[in-house]
């Protein structure tokens, strides 16, 4: 079996078990569950209205409503947990996939950011966080949705993720094109550069919720403070600091917009150490306060229930 489960909440499989071999979507909606994937399939992780905890090689990274994570192969344990229901999406391609979707479509650029040596039968997908956008996201808002819905032709989700993985692979071609842009001749160099510097964006979206310094994230990154300081900025173009109060303030507008959370208790769940901290960058990043959020969100509800009732 690829996929197990053993949670307090059992969640549905995409397609018959008789079909293990092929593409599995795994839809959950759950406080409390654990799953392990095994095996040499590629899985990609994401999360709605909570956290999926995927630990592998030896690293534990978060998933959220801000991420989506590409598992290339073998063991990983997924975690789910939270004080309501979370939608945890996990899909597992048949085997040979991607490499057969993506075969005629790769080239040998989309392979710069892999380790060492260049093999043609590798694909260009990293085992680091990605951020949710208008190209990758839809896609897998879809497929959730029809698996709720308990779609279950195999023929569907073939189409669907074959879909998926040319957008996975235009959402690589604008990394690689950002990363040309930066000031370093090696392409080694480069690759280098990415990959530690991802180790520091995993890791601020996995701890945002701690008193995190810049020493660490730069231990993180396996990089002094100087030259991580640096070499982020050339990345994200913004320093460190203001990446994790952006991830910080991202997560306190959905706390505001969907719970009843007091504004101190959010303050302490995204890791902020005051009230008047939320405050300035709830402006700097969204425009509004906290209240304004949380104001905005009651009133579209009640336009939604207006729109109901009519």
């Amino acid at each position: 079996m690829i996929l197990r489960t053993a949670g307090l909440v059992s969640g549905s499989l995409g397609l018959a078990p008789r079909d293990q071999l092929g593409n599995m979507v795994y839809s959950t909606r759950s406080q409390a569950e654990d799953y392990v994937l095994a095996g040499q399939r590629m899985a990609l992780l994401c999360a709605w209205n909570g956290k999926q905890e995927v630990s592998f090689e030896g690293r534990r990274l978060v998933v959220d409503d801000d991420t989506w994570l590409v598992v290339p192969h073998g063991a990983a344990n997924v975690r789910v947990r939270g004080n309501e229901q979370i939608q945890a999406l996990t899909i597992l391609f048949r085997a040979g996939m991607p490499e057969e979707v993506l075969g005629s479509l790769i080239t040998s650029e989309d392979r710069l950011l892999e380790n060492g040596e260049i093999e043609e039968d590798t694909l260009p997908f990293l085992p680091n966080l990605q951020i949710h956008d208008r190209s990758v996201t839809p896609v897998l808002l879809f497929i959730c949705r029809h698996r709720e819905a308990g779609i279950e032709d195999p023929l569907w989700y073939e189409e669907q993720l074959t879909f998926l993985l040319e957008r996975m692979l235009t959402r690589h071609r604008h990394v690689i094109a950002r990363l040309h842009s930066m000031p370093v001749r090696r392409a080694a160099t480069r690759r280098e550069i990415f990959r530690r510097v991802s180790l520091a964006t995993d890791f601020i979206h996995s701890n945002y919720e701690k008193p995190l310094m810049l020493g660490d994230m730069a231990r993180a990154a396996y990089l002094s403070r100087h030259h991580f300081l640096r070499l982020f900025k050339h990345v994200h173009d913004v320093t460190p600091h203001e990446y994790l109060q952006r991830k910080r303030t991202s997560v306190a507008a959905r706390l505001l917009r969907g719970s009843q959370l007091a504004v101190e208790d959010v303050v302490r769940q995204v890791g902020f150490d005051s009230r008047s901290t939320l405050f300035r960058a709830m402006r700097r990043f969204h425009g509004v306060t906290p209240r304004e959020c949380r104001q905005t969100s009651r009133t579209l509800m009640s336009m939604g229930m207006a729109m109901a009732e009519a």
